[in-house]
């Protein structure tokens, strides 16, 4: 699905993207981050990702419904990069964007060859949170504040690469299925169906509807799509 970059649009572009994100952040859409913050959104890190994905999903929804579906999937700001004029809002008042350049990378950590380090969403969550908060710290104003961060329109490119970075982990990772007590046939149906590679270890009179004993890597583990699962029987 890979989101296109927000810094690659036009200036045109940007504005009429922000103008459209300020439109669509009512009280009513700032409080519901705000509530999940008070919850403890960030000190969840499955519900962390899952909960950015949704909100970034209504805006994508009301982009479709206002007829702008080439900006769905949302744009992605990396924050790396600095910050597009366009996107400097609020730029005066007490929560006006303090720095326009944070300079924060999550490479290599979280580039794509290194996403398989995370066994489960929820180490990916808690390594992503300290990165996230130190974007939000190192911007100030207004995405400093965590409650009220998505008055800032720059808050929803940069969750769209967040959600970027889970998005990639969830493809290019599976979660091992049990095939313990299947038969050989649905074993490796099921298997296959997971994008997982099958190396039976039978012989030649072996019957198909033989049931799985034991499975390599062991069920219910995070491995890399395309990796081989020996089954014993």
């Amino acid at each position: 699905m890979h989101r296109p970059n927000l810094n690659n649009l036009s200036p045109n572009e940007r504005t009429l993207l922000a103008n459209l994100i300020q439109l669509y952040t009512t009280p009513n859409i700032i409080d519901i981050h705000g509530n999940a913050v008070s919850s403890g959104i960030h000190s969840d890190p499955a519900l962390f990702l899952s909960f950015h994905r949704n909100y970034i999903g209504g805006l994508e929804t009301f982009l479709l419904q206002q007829g702008y579906p080439q900006w769905v999937p949302l744009p992605a700001w990396n924050p790396v990069e600095q910050i597009p004029q366009e996107f400097n809002i609020p730029n005066t008042g007490p929560e006006r964007l303090q720095n326009l350049n944070p300079n924060v990378s999550f490479s290599p950590e979280f580039d794509q060859e290194n996403l398989i380090n995370f066994a489960t969403v929820e180490e990916l969550g808690e390594a992503l949170i300290p990165r996230h908060n130190l974007v939000h710290r190192r911007i100030g104003g207004v995405m400093n504040n965590m409650r009220r961060a998505p008055v800032a329109p720059i808050f929803w490119p940069f969750h769209s690469f967040i959600d970027d970075i889970w998005w990639d982990w969830q493809r290019i990772t599976v979660v091992v299925p049990s095939c313990i007590g299947l038969s050989i046939v649905n074993a490796t149906r099921l298997l296959d169906n997971c994008g997982l590679h099958i190396d039976m270890k039978a012989n030649f009179y072996t019957s198909p509807w033989i049931r799985i004993k034991q499975q390599k890597p062991a069920p219910l583990t995070v491995t890399p799509r395309g990796t081989i699962v020996k089954l014993y029987y």
